[in-house]
């Protein structure tokens, strides 16, 4: 049996180190098995920073962040698209 997970929010950000690296209008997370994925419009995005690794896609939520690695990611105009590792606890 595959679970299937859905986050969304407006807040979140790429992060390389501390720098933001893009920065989100509204996302979506999924987990399909053990597949995590991301979409989402952007507000912002520097070329040079999410071209740097490592980098941390970063959603705030009432208890505090929720962290995914970010292996692949693709920006096209404001959308961006990206495969996530398993959430940072």
């Amino acid at each position: 049996m595959q679970h299937h997970v859905t986050d969304r929010g407006i807040n979140g950000a790429i992060k390389w180190s501390y720098h933001d690296a893009a920065v989100f209008a509204a996302w979506t997370v999924t987990r399909a098995g053990a597949e995590w994925t991301l979409a989402g419009t952007l507000k912002s995005s520097d070329d040079f920073r999410v071209s740097q690794r490592p980098l941390k896609f970063v959603a705030p939520h009432a208890d505090g962040v929720w962290t995914w690695p970010v292996e692949e990611l693709q920006i096209t105009g404001a959308s961006l698209t990206a495969k996530l590792g398993p959430p940072v606890r």
